[in-house]
């Protein structure tokens, strides 16, 4: 099964959401805390930045930018 990475990204915010506002969540399977905070926003993160690579590949777009020196 293909994940998501949109799917994933809101996940992730709705969770770091709950624990930002003090609120019980569960996360991966555990209750969420406000010392999960760090790991919840790391893997938001990560997967925004699988979600941008992903976007560029499909544009056709390269994953790093070329200079010029005269």
């Amino acid at each position: 099964m293909a994940v998501d990475a949109q799917s994933m990204i809101d996940h992730y915010i709705e969770a770091e959401q709950a624990v930002l506002f003090g609120k019980e969540t569960m996360f991966n399977g555990r209750k969420a805390v406000m010392a999960d905070l760090p790991a919840i926003r790391a893997g938001r993160q990560e997967w925004e930045r699988r979600l941008s690579n992903q976007q560029r590949a499909q544009q056709g777009a390269p994953g790093f930018s070329l200079a010029e020196f005269q």
